[in-house]
């Protein structure tokens, strides 16, 4: 009977424990979502007393109606000012540029020191793949299956008044091919910035580049699953140098020097120097919301010039993006030159070089800020010099479900690639991506 008893109140505590736990998240989440009350206009408010005892919060009348969930990219209001979502790069370099985490949780915030803390997590499943489909080839999979196509994490926050700091870091690599496996944790992006004006700021370290709209959407905010293929192969990656941005009302500029090669921690390897620039103009407003309603109108433009070990290469980029009435849309070219350098420090593989691409994409929200239908045509040019070979065009198309904006939803695509000149092949692909952020 004695045992019997002592079971009987340790089940009973352990019940109590689980419960208070739950309670104890339900009101927490309720604190988040509901807003603070205030005092009504006409009625001051009137301090608290003091009592040594809690006070004891008013049950809410029984005709009370539950309070209606917010939008899809809205957050709840009432939230405390720490855990509002901030934007990564200074309002200077806002034209059309967007870091992969928005750094929203606040870690630590002491004078003018500040910490935030984002996060990312792509999950691919791959229904159907064409028995040619390689990612070495630049496809999303190998195989059906699934993949963890991004998990990064980052941080980001204040050093000093105009002083901002930035470092993401990706947990997974994209998965190469040809060795089989990952090549483990790689910085991304890390950045100190002097950003003392709208019109000026002024950065340092590694950082994508100024120069292919495409490339420079967030990847948490890609209205289809992957960049299209002429972005991934003329844009250049990541770099480590110096950049300065700013805007003048609607006119936004960003320029910098880097290394001609793409090493980070290594420092320039065998190569001069690469310098870019990029200027954006908003004709009609400024693209802001997830579902648009006002029309907006962005032209965008850039060069850049590289150095490498083995060749000089020049590119170019001209943008379009219109927007409005639950419409979004963008279009882009590229074009590359490259030809072996007068002294390489390398072997060149091929000789002079000149591809371009074109890739045009729309998305049109159907029901509320829920569910987008998306598409998207592009058109690569490998080489001019072989007339016969290296022809390509893609055709996408796909669903959005925003379960909660970006922070939460559900990507479905189909990829038909079609090699117009040269061998066909079987390389269509069906595949969704399940996306968290915060």
């Amino acid at each position: 009977m004695v045992q019997q008893t002592l079971r009987r109140r340790l089940a009973q505590r352990r019940w109590n424990l689980v419960a208070s736990i739950g309670f104890s998240f339900i009101c927490a989440a309720q604190a988040i979502a509901q807003p603070a009350s205030q005092p009504a206009a006409s009625q001051p408010a009137t301090s608290a007393p003091t009592s040594d005892k809690p006070a004891t919060p008013s049950a809410p009348p029984k005709d009370a109606e539950t309070p209606a969930l917010p939008p899809a990219g809205e957050l709840p209001p009432g939230l405390p000012p720490e855990i509002e979502p901030i934007s990564v790069q200074p309002q200077s370099q806002s034209g059309g540029w967007s870091e992969d985490l928005g750094t929203g949780v606040l870690l630590i915030r002491r004078g003018n020191f500040s910490a935030r803390m984002g996060g990312l997590i792509q999950i691919q499943a791959a229904m159907f793949v064409g028995k040619e489909a390689a990612l070495q080839f630049n496809d999303p999979a190998d195989n059906k299956g699934f993949r963890i196509r991004r998990a990064r994490i980052g941080f980001s926050g204040e050093l000093l008044p105009d002083v901002l700091w930035y470092l993401a870091i990706d947990l997974k690599d994209t998965i190469v091919a040809a060795s089989g496996g990952d090549t483990g944790s790689e910085i991304l992006d890390a950045t100190i910035t002097w950003a003392p004006y709208t019109f000026l700021s002024v950065s340092a370290g590694v950082d994508r580049l100024p120069f292919s709209s495409f490339a420079l959407r967030s990847s948490r905010q890609l209205m289809l699953i992957e960049r299209p293929l002429s972005v991934d192969l003329l844009a250049p990656k990541r770099r480590v140098g110096v950049r300065v941005a700013g805007r003048l009302g609607g006119l936004a500029y960003a320029a910098g020097v880097y290394n001609g090669s793409d090493g980070i921690t290594s420092g320039n390897q065998l190569a001069g120097l690469a310098a870019g620039i990029r200027i954006t103009y908003d004709l009609l407003g400024r693209e802001e919301q997830l579902v648009p309603d006002e029309p907006t109108i962005q032209l965008a433009g850039g060069y850049f010039y590289d150095d490498g070990p083995a060749t000089d290469s020049h590119r170019a980029s001209v943008s379009l993006a219109l927007s409005g009435y639950r419409v979004r849309m963008l279009t882009e070219f590229l074009w590359l030159n490259s030809k072996p350098d007068h002294a390489p420090t390398t072997p060149a593989q091929e000789g002079t070089v000149s591809r371009w691409g074109v890739a045009g994409q729309v998305g049109v929200f159907i029901w509320r800020e829920r569910l987008e239908l998306a598409a998207r045509y592009e058109y690569f040019r490998d080489d001019d010099n072989l007339i016969e070979l290296g022809r390509q065009q893609l055709f996408t198309g796909g669903a959005n479900l925003y379960l909660c904006s970006h922070r939460l939803k559900l990507q479905v695509n189909y990829i038909n690639r079609h090699e117009m000149s040269g061998p066909a092949l079987n390389n269509n692909i069906a595949f969704a991506q399940l996306q968290a952020s915060f």
